[in-house]
C-alpha cells in the first residue's frame, strides 16, 4: 500500500473513530427516544381506559411526550459531541437579534399552545367555530390547532389565533336547543289560532327525540330543560310562530327532521295549512 493510500486510510479511520462513532450513537438516541414516547404514550393511553378517564385529547399529548422526549435526546446529543451552546448564544450578538424576531410568530404559536393545552379551551372532538373556521378539532400542536370542517376539508389555525379569536363551541353540554319557525294562514279564526301554540307543545312532548331533561346529572352535563312554543308576530304571508325545543347532539338532525314532519302531520289532522309568500298585483283600468 503505497505511503499516500495509507495516509487517507488513517485520516478516514481516525475521523470515523472521532465523529462516525458519535453520529452512529446520536441516532441511536433519537431512535431509542421516539420509540420511548410511543410506549409511554400507550401505556398512559392504557393506564387512562383502565380507569375510565379516557384521554381528552390523545393526538395533542403525543405530540407533547415525543417532544420532550426528543429534547432530551437532542442534549445527549450536544453532550455527546461536546458542543457548549452559551458561547455560540454569546457571540450571536445582532444575527440573535434578527433570529428572535424571525422566530417571534412561532414562538408566540407555541406558548399559545401551551395555554390551550393546559387552560382546555378547546379541546380534541369538539365542534366549534374559531373566528369563522367551523368544525371538528382533529388536535392541537404545538404551532397550530388542525379543524376538520364540516365539508372535509382540513384546516391548520395558528395557535395565536385561536387563543386570542372568539371561540364558539356549539355543544358545551350533552343538550342544544333548536329554533324552528313556523308560519300559519291568516284564514284561520281567533279559536284555531289559540290552539296553535298547544299543538307544537304536544308535538315536543310525543317526540322521543326531543330530549326533555332526563337523567339530571351535573357531570354528564344534563341538566333541566323547557320546550315551548311562542307567537312571534305578524308577518307579511303568515302570523308567525316559533318552537323552542332541546336535543341530544347525536339525535341533532334525525330530531329536527321528525319534529318537522310530525309538525305536517298534526296540521294535516287539524286541517291546518303552511302558507309561501303570496303577492296580490291589483291592476286599475283597462288593459289591452
Amino acid at each position: 500500500m503505497s505511503p499516500s493510500a495509507t495516509s487517507i486510510l488513517n485520516d478516514f479511520n481516525t475521523f470515523f473513530f472521532s465523529y462516525g462513532i458519535k453520529v452512529i450513537v446520536s441516532i441511536a438516541v433519537f431512535i431509542v427516544a421516539y420509540y420511548f414516547a410511543k410506549y409511554t404514550f400507550k401505556f398512559l393511553e392504557i393506564s387512562a381506559r383502565k380507569m375510565k378517564r379516557p384521554l381528552k385529547y390523545p393526538n395533542t399529548s403525543f405530540t407533547m411526550i415525543k417532544v420532550s422526549y426528543l429534547s432530551i435526546a437532542t442534549l445527549i446529543m450536544l453532550g455527546i459531541f461536546n458542543i457548549n451552546l452559551w458561547p455560540i448564544l454569546a457571540s450571536l450578538g445582532v444575527v440573535g437579534l434578527v433570529v428572535g424576531l424571525a422566530l417571534q410568530q412561532p414562538l408566540g404559536n407555541f406558548f399559545s399552545g401551551l395555554m390551550i393545552f393546559v387552560t382546555d379551551a378547546v379541546n380534541e372532538g369538539e365542534a366549534l367555530d374559531i373566528d369563522g373556521t367551523s368544525g371538528v378539532i382533529y388536535a392541537i400542536k404545538l404551532n397550530h390547532t388542525i379543524v376538520d370542517t364540516w365539508d372535509g376539508k382540513r384546516i391548520y389555525i395558528p395557535n395565536t389565533k385561536v387563543w386570542s379569536s372568539k371561540v364558539i363551541k356549539f355543544w358545551p353540554k350533552v343538550a342544544r336547543r333548536v329554533e324552528m319557525e313556523i308560519g300559519v294562514p291568516y284564514s284561520l279564526n281567533s279559536q284555531e289560532l289559540a290552539k296553535i301554540t298547544g299543538i307544537l307543545k304536544k308535538v315536543t312532548d310525543e317526540e322521543s327525540l326531543v330530549y326533555k331533561g332526563d337523567n339530571y346529572s351535573k357531570e354528564e352535563n344534563y341538566g333541566p330543560v323547557s320546550n315551548y312554543a311562542t307567537f312571534e308576530g305578524f308577518g307579511a304571508s303568515s302570523i308567525n310562530f316559533k318552537l323552542r325545543f332541546w336535543v341530544l347532539r347525536k339525535d341533532y338532525f334525525d330530531a329536527i327532521e321528525k319534529v318537522a314532519v310530525d309538525i305536517y302531520k298534526a296540521f294535516e289532522i287539524a286541517n291546518i295549512s303552511i302558507p309561501f309568500n303570496q303577492l296580490d298585483v291589483h291592476v286599475d283600468g283597462k288593459i289591452g
